[in-house]
């Protein structure tokens, strides 16, 4: 019994840093602040994410400063806030100072990225990379790091289908 409680534990841990190791591409930081501050939008309620979505489409990647890839995607996440400034909001999650955002959203493997483009019936709207809306943020969630042009993609979609919706 001790055995498969270790082996699960093992599983467990293996699946929670699996976004951590990835070997990662080198990233510009000339994109970066200077002063070290961030252009994305900390989240340390769910209010904050609510509030957001009244103006546009969010896109959120939760994360923690140990980790690497997410480290790695900080400069791409700033880059997304200032280029899509007035068109949609960027925020993240840090998973170590606000652990129940992180247990909202079913965050298990970090960097964990979204978009949420509305709300229905109480529940948060996901967009897909294809431009498909998604109320499963599992089937609409990209782990790891990912380019700068994958976001954008699913952002533009956003974009559009948060236009199609005010005109209806």
């Amino acid at each position: 019994m001790k055995s498969k409680i270790y082996l699960l534990g093992l599983i467990l841990g293996v699946v929670l840093v699996a976004g951590c190791v990835a070997e990662l591409p080198p990233v510009d930081d000339a994109g970066s602040l200077e002063s070290g501050e961030r252009a994305a939008i900390l989240v340390t309620d769910q209010q904050q994410i609510d509030d957001a979505l009244e103006n546009g489409p969010v896109l959120i990647k939760a994360g923690a400063d140990w980790c690497p890839p997410c480290r790695q995607l900080d400069p791409v996440i700033d880059g997304l806030a200032r280029d899509y400034e007035g068109r949609a909001t960027v925020m993240y999650i840090d998973t170590e100072l606000t652990p129940g955002l992180g247990a909202k959203f079913n965050v298990y493997s970090i960097p964990d990225t979204t978009v949420i483009v509305d709300i229905e019936d109480g529940n948060y709207v996901f967009m897909r990379y294809g431009g498909v809306k998604e109320m499963d943020r599992n089937k609409a969630r990209i782990i790891g790091y990912m380019d700068k042009g994958t976001f954008e993609t699913i952002l533009d979609h956003a974009i559009e289908y948060r236009e199609d919706i005010s005109e209806g």
